[in-house]
């Protein structure tokens, strides 16, 4: 069995579905092989996201912007936000510690808070904290879920970008729905705007596999970048 064969089933096999314990367990116990894992499967969700928000920002923003990278992971997104020239203070949250501990010892981050956000168990964050908030991954079935996006917003200040990615995978289409229907609520209210949604590749498993059994419907995701409306 190839490396990413064996990385695909750590990521895909055994997902848990019932509760936010168990997801958090399921990420604590591969924490220590994710970060191989992902290099293995060629995971380019990092590099898309922050590569977007790059794009939004002009040089002098990019060395002050106060940063929150949610559901940070073992710190991948702070990686990149440093070779894409960001320089300002990174936060980094996620409900698994392994993971957070993980994302320390990287030297990236000025704070690290280990939270799991849903609608009743808020980010412990006041209002208009953060330049930038970035997501990579972390919306999506059993884990942060589109009830939560007002809450992002919240601690975003006005006129600034929330970018994250979403797996499109066809299992997901239900999720796909539910968090298209909220995107569309929230513009509606006048809170945000979706100003860039784009298809990408968050996988190249052919360079790397010759597995048929992959359901390769899993190496394309959307990246999305949200702009929270002046006041």
């Amino acid at each position: 069995m190839s490396a990413v064969d064996e990385a695909y089933g750590r990521s895909m096999s055994n997902y848990p579905v019932d509760s936010s314990n168990e997801v958090r367990k399921y990420y604590n116990s591969w924490a220590n092989k994710y970060d191989d894992d992902v290099t293995a499967m060629t995971y380019r969700a990092p590099d898309a996201a922050v590569g977007k928000a790059a794009t939004l920002l002009s040089e002098e923003q990019k060395k002050v912007f106060k940063i929150l990278d949610l559901g940070s992971g073992t710190g991948l997104v702070g990686v990149f936000l440093r070779k894409f020239g960001f320089q300002g203070e990174i936060t980094a949250l996620d409900g698994a510690a392994e993971m957070l501990q993980l994302a320390k010892k990287k030297s990236i981050y000025s704070d690290c808070h280990e939270h799991i956000l849903t609608l009743n168990h808020p980010l412990p964050y006041t209002d208009n904290s953060f330049d930038l908030i970035i997501c990579v991954g972390g919306f999506g079935n059993n884990m942060m879920q589109p009830d939560c996006l007002q809450e992002v917003f919240r601690v975003l200040k006005p006129g600034c970008y929330f970018v994250i990615t979403i797996r499109m995978h066809s299992k997901s289409n239900e999720y796909q729905d539910r968090i298209n229907k909220e995107l569309k609520r929230l513009e509606a209210v006048g809170l945000m705007q979706v100003a860039s949604r784009e298809e990408f590749m968050q996988y190249n498993w052919k360079d790397v596999t010759s597995d048929e059994g992959l359901d390769f419907n899993d190496q394309f995701a959307e990246v999305l970048a949200m702009l929270k409306n002046p006041l």
